[in-house]
């Protein structure tokens, strides 16, 4: 009967707590205009001048701006506990035209490894010229790991057709540089032609999510595998596009898996972070 007694004041508090971050505003950010589009590779040497904020979790911090076509992101993780599990799980980001938060549109960001056979075919789909002599170089291995952007629920993404539009594809690069992990990307504004598009145009205000880290069965198995072997950490690749990967499994297949998981949801540096925004975007 204690056990009751002791239970219910938990519970009451945990829906106050609730309903007051239900209640919180998400910060309010304007993106800066990008004059020139921004190179996606993994570092911060077009963002000079940019105006970072800073996630009071993670101390992650980030930036982001628009031209006309694009929504360019860049986040610095100068603190590894901050980053989580990135280096398996990704970075989701979600995005919605309405002032409300949702996970219905968004891409995932992530690296797969893929057979080298799918890695020169998607290259080339991509516009990518390849020697005999270069396909000879990537055949030397059977598998690499590459740059991937899919969308979180392909069927609730759909893209308009119209020939005469050409919408970029998203990109993601990740890279260190000097102890600190970057990571950018570039979202494409428009949906014409890309389903993997946010649907919107410069000067309008759109939700925009962030959702990175956090412990599954499968990171624990792609974590362990890591440091089995002699490659350590996952090396950069080619980008391709999305869709390309096995679908996940979150569930602990064994109780060994599920005793394993609780420890390793238990280490800080394994924490599920989040961060939503309203974004206004920039006009030229």
């Amino acid at each position: 009967m204690r056990g009751r007694w002791i239970a219910y004041p938990m519970i009451v508090a945990g829906l106050a707590a609730f309903g007051a971050a239900g209640l919180a505003k998400d910060t309010v950010v304007v993106s800066q205009w990008a004059a020139d589009p921004v190179r996606i590779d993994g570092l911060d040497q077009d963002w000079e001048g940019a105006t970072f904020l800073t996630d009071p979790d993670s101390k992650a911090q980030y930036a982001v701006k628009n031209d006309g076509a694009n929504l360019y992101i860049l986040f610095l993780f100068k603190d590894p506990a901050g980053a989580s599990t990135i280096e398996y799980t990704g970075m989701k980001v979600f995005f919605n035209a309405d002032d409300k938060r949702s996970k219905d549109a968004g891409i995932l960001f992530t690296k797969r490894s893929l057979p080298v056979e799918t890695v020169i075919v998607e290259m080339e789909k991509r516009g990518e010229v390849l020697t005999e002599a270069q396909k000879a170089e990537l055949r030397k291995q059977k598998t690499h790991l590459v740059f991937v952007e899919e969308p979180v629920n392909p069927k609730k993404m759909t893209a308009l057709t119209d020939p005469a539009v050409k919408t970029d594809p998203p990109v993601y690069r990740s890279a260190v540089k000097q102890r600190v992990q970057c990571f950018e990307f570039r979202v494409p504004l428009s949906r014409v032609n890309e389903a993997r598009g946010i649907g919107t145009e410069p000067g309008k205000t759109i939700k925009l999510g962030f959702e990175w880290g956090g412990m599954t069965s499968e990171v624990m198995k792609q974590m362990m595998a890591g440091m089995s072997s002699s490659s350590g950490m996952p090396r950069q690749g080619a980008g391709l596009s999305g869709g390309l990967g096995q679908p996940r499994n979150d569930s602990p297949q064994s109780t060994g898996d599920i005793e394993s998981s609780f420890q390793y949801q238990r280490d800080p540096r394994t924490r599920l972070h989040s961060v939503w925004i309203d974004l206004k975007l920039a006009a030229k």
